[in-house]
């Protein structure tokens, strides 16, 4: 097997967690939350899942720089509409730094001050972060498959 590969396969491991996590979150934990108003689902929740989840995202950063490095050695071309490759490795860094601003904003910010009366404001916050997270594999599986075209 090529390192390639290999980085592809431990890439995807690693999005299935974290995506994984955040659909689980988003689409289970968190409509329950809401409707019994209980941040402790939301705590109990990410107190599991953070460690594990956090080490995903990690392990999805170093492989997909490295897989970048790869597709665009010194990473010539990024954002560049001339390569689509490019382009997508370059949505996915723009991503990331979403992803990451959001995760800080709600570490630092929303769930040191989460009560049960105002749920509502970290439920976008979790809205945002799978959304990205599934952008993330949207735009990883184009990467794979060549581009939009």
């Amino acid at each position: 097997m090529s390192p390639f590969a290999l980085l592809v396969i431990v890439h995807a491991l690693a999005a299935t967690v974290w995506t994984g996590g955040h659909l689980v979150l988003d689409l289970g934990v968190l409509p329950r939350a809401l409707r019994l108003q209980s941040a402790a689902a939301i705590r109990d929740f990410e107190e599991t899942f953070e460690p594990l989840g956090l080490t995903a995202l990690a392990i999805q950063v170093l492989t997909g720089l490295a897989m970048g490095w790869i597709l665009l050695p010194g990473f010539r071309g990024l954002l560049s509409p001339a390569n689509p490759i490019g382009m997508l490795v370059g949505v996915k860094l723009l991503l990331l730094a979403a992803t990451a601003a959001l995760a800080l904003h709600a570490r630092l910010r929303l769930i040191p001050a989460l009560r049960d009366d105002n749920l509502r404001g970290l439920a976008w916050h979790i809205r945002g972060i799978t959304a990205l997270a599934i952008g993330f594999v949207v735009v990883g599986a184009l990467i794979r498959l060549g581009g939009l075209g």
